[in-house]
């Protein structure tokens, strides 16, 4: 490390993100102490990156973590600036991503004299991030990125003051590692995965027509996963984030479930639902009331204290075992005759049955592209290693189906806040994390975002020009909230000024910003603006016209009764009584 004039807790907070491994930080400075948490990095080998907003900035710090299972690191100012990080911490609890928010404060000495920017930074921090803490020195700073890292992940808010004093934070949280308590709690958790295993085993010997749901715990043990379920014949349904842990190529990858009905020809007719790693902050608030038996099996720590699982799946058995271990009762049991008495390639026919059902409900008025046209078009242009990012929205209930991924990590989404204004810094710490070859990222970003959530962060756009990355930024442009459109009912919610904007050109405000723009209307222009883009190392929008006619039947395949549907292939299991909502 060179030498700085840092203060003490700006030095301190950097050894322990340097540490822990980090080597981006994003934020938006305010006065000194700020700048020293920045020059402290910069003397220790980390890029600072500067964006426009605190919350931009902390979602860039959450999917650097998201990428690289690293802290994330972002600097904010006091008051307006921790403030306005508060959706992006949020979005990093929710998705259990470790961010250290560091954030500048009024010092514990001065607070009986300076009103100015002071807020309650501890409360507030609290309120939505894993924990808030002082740090003063090197035992808080560590104890703050332990805290982050701590199963079940999650951001922390580190409040910088020098005249504090120096505490770790850890006092009565996380894990014993050492000791009698470590070895008390070892025990009990082999005594526990011991009977998980043959609860597991029991159920699946059982059954005929098991389910498996792949949540985001399932990532890290992705091989062990795979290895089990391959050729098994039993279909796998993904949660948002867990994208990619079966590749959409396989057999036994099934599609999404979200809980709402796009999964429902697969659990209607289960008689067993294993789901592996699922966080139920991913599960829209719909009611779970499948006949089959539900057993969720999570690691042992990973999930929150207050949420303790199986509450959002009515009914269900909670395990806590290792995810590889249930993955391997899973197979072994599956592998004993009679085995499973689903058809042949039963989650390729759910999930390929739920793409042509979206793609017949595709409609646009001439001059405008259905969304499906748009998402098709990316797919077939961009390489299979390309990393995507959705926005929240209309769009997103056509791109997260429709997007096909080879492994976990190629198809990002805040999921738990599913907050807009995601997409656009999401792509740009991607793209930032990708490896490097000849200074170019060795794979494209795109970022599929709508006209509500780009506005919410369009100056990242010089964000991604400053750093010449090659972000592709398509905007589904409907100049109106469509999603809430959908949910307004005639009267009584307000009118169409509740909903809808001016149009907007976004490719001209890109132009504006230095980036390459361009405005399609058809296949033809999208597929010519696309190929363009990728051959560009720098930052591109596509902005993409499109007819939002299809919104309201693809809502209904997704979440309602038209998701209730039979599929060619997959016939109800005789034993199960009719299932309904």
């Amino acid at each position: 490390m060179e030498s700085s004039t840092a203060s003490a807790a700006a030095q301190a907070i950097v050894a322990a993100l340097v540490q822990a491994g980090t080597r981006l930080m994003f934020g938006v400075p305010g006065g000194g102490p700020n700048l020293d948490v920045i020059g402290a990095a910069e003397a220790a080998g980390l890029r600072f990156v500067l964006a426009h907003g605190e919350t931009a900035a902390t979602i860039m710090a959450a999917t650097s973590a998201d990428l690289t299972g690293v802290p994330g690191s972002v600097v904010v100012t006091r008051g307006p600036g921790l403030a306005s990080a508060v959706n992006g911490i949020a979005h990093a609890a929710l998705d259990r991503l470790p961010v250290l928010v560091i954030a500048d404060t009024v010092p514990a000495a001065d607070a009986d004299r300076i009103s100015h920017q002071r807020i309650d930074q501890t409360a507030l921090g609290r309120s939505v991030a894993k924990a808030a803490v002082t740090v003063a020195g090197p035992a808080a700073a560590a104890g703050a990125v332990a805290i982050a890292l701590a199963a079940p992940a999650g951001p922390v808010v580190a409040n910088m003051d020098d005249s504090a004093a120096d505490q770790d934070g850890r006092s009565g949280r996380g894990r014993a590692e050492n000791g009698v308590e470590a070895q008390t709690l070892r025990a009990a958790e082999d005594t526990a995965a011991r009977a998980g295993r043959a609860v597991l085993a029991e159920a699946v010997r059982a059954a005929r027509r098991p389910v498996v749901l792949l949540g985001t715990g399932a990532i890290p043990r992705t091989a062990a996963v795979r290895d089990a379920l391959a050729g098994r014949g039993i279909p796998a349904l993904h949660t948002y984030r867990a994208r990619g842990v079966l590749p959409d190529s396989a057999a036994e990858a099934a599609g999404l479930v979200t809980g709402g009905t796009t999964e429902w020809p697969l659990l209607s007719a289960a008689d067993l639902v294993v789901g592996l790693g699922v966080d139920e902050a991913e599960m829209i608030p719909a009611r779970w009331d499948y006949p089959a038996r539900t057993i969720l099996v999570t690691e042992p720590g990973a999930v929150p204290v207050n949420q303790p699982p199986g509450g959002w799946f009515t009914g269900a058995t909670a395990l806590s075992m290792p995810i590889a271990a249930a993955a391997g009762v899973l197979a072994a049991q599956a592998s004993r005759p009679p085995g499973p008495d689903w058809p042949p390639d039963a989650g390729r026919a759910a999930r390929q049955d739920a793409a042509r059902r979206l793609a017949a409900v595709a409609v646009a008025a001439p001059g405008r592209l259905a969304p499906q046209q748009v998402v098709a078009a990316a797919r077939a242009c961009a390489p299979p290693e390309t990393i995507a990012t959705v926005d929240a929205g209309a769009h997103m209930l056509v791109t997260m189906p429709l997007w096909e991924v080879p492994e976990p990590g190629r198809l990002l989404v805040s999921s738990g806040l599913a907050t807009m204004g995601y997409a656009l810094p999401a792509a740009i710490a991607a793209a930032l994390c990708l490896p490097q070859t000849q200074g170019a990222p060795q794979a494209p970003v795109l970022a599929f975002t709508g006209d509500g959530g780009l506005g919410m962060t369009l100056a990242e756009i010089e964000t991604a020009v400053r750093l010449s990355l090659r972000v592709i930024v398509i905007v589904f442009n409907d100049a109106a909230l469509s999603l809430i459109e959908i949910k307004q009912r005639p009267a009584g919610q307000g009118g169409e000024e509740a909903v809808r904007y001016r149009r907007v050109s976004f490719a001209a405000a890109a132009a504006a910003m230095g980036a390459a723009g361009a405005a399609v209307t058809s296949e033809r222009e999208l597929a010519a603006a696309l190929a363009d883009a990728l051959a560009r190392p720098g930052p591109t929008v596509i902005d993409a016209a499109v007819d939002p006619a299809c919104y309201p039947a693809v809502m209904n395949l997704s979440r309602g009764q038209a998701g209730r549907r039979s599929v060619p292939g997959i016939s109800r299991a005789p034993h199960l009584k009719e299932h309904a909502r």
